[in-house]
This record gives C-alpha cells, sequence and structure tokens, in this order.
C-alpha cells in the first residue's frame, strides 16, 4: 500500500513554530487539555485576547507542535488529560525553549511571571522516539505520553517517578554562520558518500526535506544533487549550495520565518518567497497541513483494505457459484430418469423387478429435482452477493475519485461509514473495525450536492445508507430519482419538489446518474427517471436497493457531468 507521504516537522519548523507561540501564548494561562487519541494531546492556554489551542503529537509518522482552531469536546476523560487538568491548573505559561539543533521543546510553568518554574512540559519530537513528559520541581517525571522501558531504551528507560534524563547529544557538527567555504565544503567531502549524507552525517539539525531545499530551488535539479556523490559536483554548484546554506542559517540567526506551500517540498518556513496562504500564521498553517495529510493517509489506509476485503468477497462468491453451477449440470439429467421410469411402467407386464427400479428412479428423480431447487436459490444469493459486492466497489471508487474541492473530513466519515456496511452486510466483521463512525446508522455523513442550472438541489449517494436515505427516507413527492439502467450506481434524487424543474436539470442529473456508475467509461448511458413516490424499497437486501413502477429512459454523458462537477 502507498502510503501519504508526510512532511516531518524538522528542528527548522520547530524553530519557527517556538518563535511564533512565544510570540502569541506567552504569557498565558493553562485553561484545560483533551486527549483525542493515543498519540495526541490538545491544550488551550488563555491569553488578554482569546484562548489558544495547540496540539501535541508523538505520533512516529508526524510528530509535531501546532497550533489548531478550537477543537469539538472530545477526549477529555482520558487518563493523561485529567492528570494535565489536575497538575497544571492555575498554573501560567511563562516561557517556550529549544535549545540548538535539538528537537526538543520545554513548555515551562509557574504560578505567574517571573515566580519559580513549578511544572515543565517537555516534547521530545524524534520520529518513532517522540515521548511527552510533565516533570515536576525536581525535574521528576509526574506523567508523560509514552513510558521508555529497558527493552526498549537500555540507555534512558523513563517512567513515573525517574529524574528526566535529555537524549544522547546529536552528533555532527553544529551549523555555524562563521564558517567559511572552504572548511564547510571541506567537512562535508570528508568521507566520500552521496551529498544527503554527507551533509546530515556531517552536521546537526538536518532533514531530508531541507537537504532538497538547500541543494536548488528546482525539485528535479535538487534531487539530482542530493543523490550526486560529493566528489563529482561542480564548484559553481557548491558555491550556490553554500549560498542557500547560509540564507538558512541568516533567517534562523534573526528569527525570518515565513510559510510556504509552493516550493520544491510540501512546506517550507525559510526563504525569500513569502507566504501565499490566506493566513501567514506558520502554526496554524501546519495544523491544516498535518491534518489533512494524516486524514488522507487514513482514507488511503482504510480504501485500501476495503478494496482488498471486496475482492477477496467477490472472488469467494464467484468460486461458490461456480460450484453450484457444475451441480445443477450434474443433476440435470432427472428428467431422462423420470422419463426411463415412466417407459417402464407403460409395458404391458413389467415385471417386479421392473416395477422397482422404476420406484427407485422416480424416488431418486424427485430427490434430484428437489436439490436442483435448492442450488437454483444458492445460484441466484450468490449472484445477488457478487452484485452487492459490485456496488460497494463502484462506492469505493467514487468516494477515492479525487476532487480538491471535497471535505476531506465529509470524505473520511463517508469511508467509514461504507467500511461499517461492508463489514456488516458483505464481510460480517462486526466490531472489528478500527476506524468508526460516531454517528448512528440512521444519520448518514454529509450527502453531496450539487446545484442544478434552475437553482436546484441534485443529491448523490455515496454508500448504501446514504442511497436510502436520499431516495427513500428524505425524498418528498415531486422528487424525481435517476439510476444507471442495469449496472450498479448511485442514486441520484433531483429536488423539484422544491420549484420548477429545467430540461437542463434533468440532463444533468442524468450526467451524473452515467458519472457515478459503473457505466462511467461509457461515452452514453441508459439512466432510468422515476418520479420518487414510485419507489419501492426490496426488503432483505441493502439499504438502499429498491424497485420502481414504471419510469422513463434518458441518455447520460458522464464526461458533461465531469466537467459540471468541476466547475461548481
Amino acid at each position: 500500500m502507498n502510503k501519504v507521504p508526510i512532511q516531518m516537522m524538522d528542528v527548522t519548523t520547530l524553530k519557527a513554530v517556538v518563535f511564533e507561540l512565544s510570540q502569541d501564548i506567552v504569557p498565558s494561562r493553562f485553561e484545560n487539555a483533551q486527549q483525542i487519541d493515543s498519540h495526541t494531546i490538545q491544550l488551550g492556554f488563555r491569553t488578554l485576547e482569546k484562548l489558544n489551542w495547540i496540539e501535541i503529537s508523538w505520533l512516529a509518522e508526524s510528530p509535531r507542535i501546532v497550533s489548531i482552531p478550537p477543537p469539538k469536546r472530545h477526549g477529555e476523560k482520558s487518563t493523561l488529560a485529567k492528570q494535565l487538568k489536575h497538575l497544571l491548573v492555575n498554573l501560567a505559561l511563562v516561557e517556550i525553549k529549544q535549545k540548538g539543533y535539538e528537537r526538543i521543546v520545554n513548555f515551562k510553568l509557574s504560578s505567574r511571571p517571573g515566580k519559580e518554574i513549578e511544572k515543565e512540559l517537555i516534547v521530545e519530537l524524534m520520529g518513532r522516539h517522540s515521548n511527552i513528559l510533565l516533570l515536576d520541581k525536581s525535574r521528576k517525571v509526574i506523567t508523560l505520553g509514552k513510558q521508555i522501558k529497558e527493552k526498549q531504551s537500555r540507555l534512558r528507560p523513563v517512567g513515573t517517578g525517574d529524574l528526566y534524563k535529555s537524549p544522547p547529544p546529536l552528533k555532527g557538527l553544529a551549523p555555524n554562520l562563521s564558517e567559511s567555504f572552504h572548511s564547510w565544503k571541506e567537512n562535508i567531502c570528508l568521507v566520500p558518500s552521496t551529498f544527503k549524507n554527507s551533509l546530515k552525517d556531517t552536521y546537526q539539525g538536518i532533514s531530508p526535506a531541507l537537504t532538497l531545499q538547500i541543494a536548488s530551488n528546482n525539485y528535479n535539479e535538487a534531487l539530482n544533487i542530493t543523490n550526486q556523490s560529493v566528489t563529482s559536483i561542480e564548484l559553481k554548484t557548491w558555491e550556490a549550495i553554500y549560498k542557500r546554506w547560509r540564507d538558512w542559517l541568516l533567517d534562523i540567526e534573526h528569527n525570518n520565518y515565513t510559510i510556504n506551500f509552493n516550493g520544491i517540498t510540501d512546506f517550507i518556513v525559510w526563504g525569500k518567497i513569502k507566504s501565499k496562504a490566506k493566513n501567514s500564521k506558520i502554526c496554524l498553517n501546519l495544523g491544516i497541513y498535518y491534518s489533512n495529510k494524516i486524514i488522507d493517509r487514513k482514507i488511503s489506509s482504510i480504501g485500501e483494505k476495503l478494496k482488498r476485503d471486496l475482492q477477496k468477497s467477490k472472488d469467494d462468491e464467484i468460486r461458490k457459484l461456480e460450484a453450484q453451477g457444475l451441480l445443477i449440470k450434474n443433476i440435470s439429467e432427472y428428467i431422462n430418469m423420470q422419463n426411463k421410469a415412466n417407459n417402464i411402467l407403460t409395458l404391458k407386464s413389467p415385471t417386479k423387478k421392473q416395477i422397482i427400479e422404476s420406484q427407485t428412479l422416480f424416488k431418486e428423480a424427485k430427490r434430484k429435482k428437489r436439490s436442483r431447487e435448492s442450488i437454483l436459490k444458492r445460484i441466484e444469493y450468490h449472484k445477488k452477493k457478487i452484485s452487492e459486492i459490485e456496488y460497494c466497489e463502484l462506492f469505493l471508487d467514487s468516494l477515492m475519485y479525487q476532487n480538491p474541492e471535497e471535505d476531506n473530513n465529509n470524505k473520511l466519515v463517508s469511508i467509514i461509514e461504507l467500511k461499517e456496511e461492508v463489514e456488516e452486510y458483505i464481510c460480517i466483521k462486526k466490531n472489528s473495525s478500527k476506524f468508526k463512525s460516531n454517528k448512528k446508522k440512521e444519520q448518514a455523513s454529509a450527502i453531496k450536492e450539487i446545484q442544478s442550472p434552475s437553482g436546484l438541489k441534485i443529491q448523490i449517494g455515496g454508500n448504501n445508507r446514504q442511497n436510502e436515505l436520499i431516495s427513500l427516507r428524505k425524498g418528498k413527492k415531486g422528487d424525481l430519482w435517476f439510476h444507471a439502467q442495469e449496472t450498479p450506481g448511485s442514486h441520484v434524487v433531483l429536488k423539484s419538489s422544491n420549484g420548477l424543474i429545467d430540461d437542463k436539470d434533468i440532463q444533468l442529473a442524468a450526467d451524473l446518474a452515467s458519472f457515478f456508475s459503473r457505466a462511467r467509461g461509457n461515452k452514453l448511458a441508459p439512466i432510468i427517471m422515476v418520479p420518487i413516490e414510485n419507489l419501492q424499497r426490496i426488503s432483505g437486501s441493502l439499504p438502499g436497493t429498491v424497485s420502481h413502477r414504471g419510469g422513463k429512459v434518458l441518455w447520460g454523458k458522464a464526461e458533461r457531468a465531469e466537467k459540471y462537477f468541476h466547475q461548481k
């Protein structure tokens, strides 16, 4: 599975965050804490102006300290959140400190500015070795986010009650603005290797993203330089790299930070290019970045597993269907057996032995006939299951379809709902899902809606429950229902009960029904249009499975719907 790449919070980014937070929330009073998952805590600090929230995560793939908008209340009753609220109550945040090129941040708290430090919150952002620890006056660990046991680290086991020990010191030289070009180049070239390895091994605070940023402003050129041997890099290139190296150090020395999402890496927090983001706050923009990336990763993870589960279930149903098909061929001879028995009994003077033989044939034919009926029912059952799986595959394809305008949170909720449907109706894995929807089954996630040319709503089902919701529960008399004919597809409902409709509205709804169906790849697809009051739920089937009376066949064009879809 291809994971969604996430740019790690390196030392440069951490320095920018610490500087900005020091300006924004120091001094402030601690007010609240909540733990939203096993590796993420959210803390509220109140300044004279407002309540500011920061998020601290020790997740191995994306350890971070960022600002976030006021979050929903969640996880306030976790043990760590309760401990922090109890231990930090009435304390003020008086300093945020980060030394040199260490990825360790120290939040210092006291009763008020200028008074003795009473508590320290240590955040270590070091990949899979990331931690969060709360210390008392004597620097003993009161509580922590993740205990480090002896089997994990003999150098530094840490648990509650232990005296805090800093991680082992960084290897390599500390970058120095006064270092000459000759000395800098000589240090990097001391051990011949690729530029990225030599720079990382020679100096502290070097991340893969920073290496690319320093190498060049052009991505392909930077990638080429970082993978090139230091012995083969030309002098002119070295001089250009050294200039960017000094620019980086100057920005750190003068705290000249900005956020830019249009560089050669996902984001850059130094350099002359100014931010193009709507909000220039580095911490807040980073919070949005990490939130979106983590959601993308969850969507990708759920989608890949769901795809595998559906394919496995489909293959299993196809095998069972083929097996039943072979059985039906083997027992189709019951008619011949009946005919043979009848022929025996029509003889003028059948012997006792022949009569017994005919009775045996009748019994066997009757047994085979009953078996045939049972097998035909099983064949219909497996065909129905395959059809249901294909519907779920279609919904998954539509959800994974990349639309930059679509809200990622809604997309995540929709795919979790689809996963729960699959586990309940297809793969039968109740309560085994890692990701679960917090909503009740009756309350589907935000329905995908598009405005028609006349200004009416067009609703599109994203899973079986959404199909049922828009078609059977929320549909009103006067609404029109659209569906691709004889192929899996989403329900599309034109809310014509809310106003007058135009031919363009009907055509768009038909085009959307084509786009969100298996017929998406066809130039034209037959679409059935039915007044919504003519729909009826088929009991015993998946939610949203309907039959209809009457209807009119239209032609939908998926390509036209896609263009309109992206315009909105």
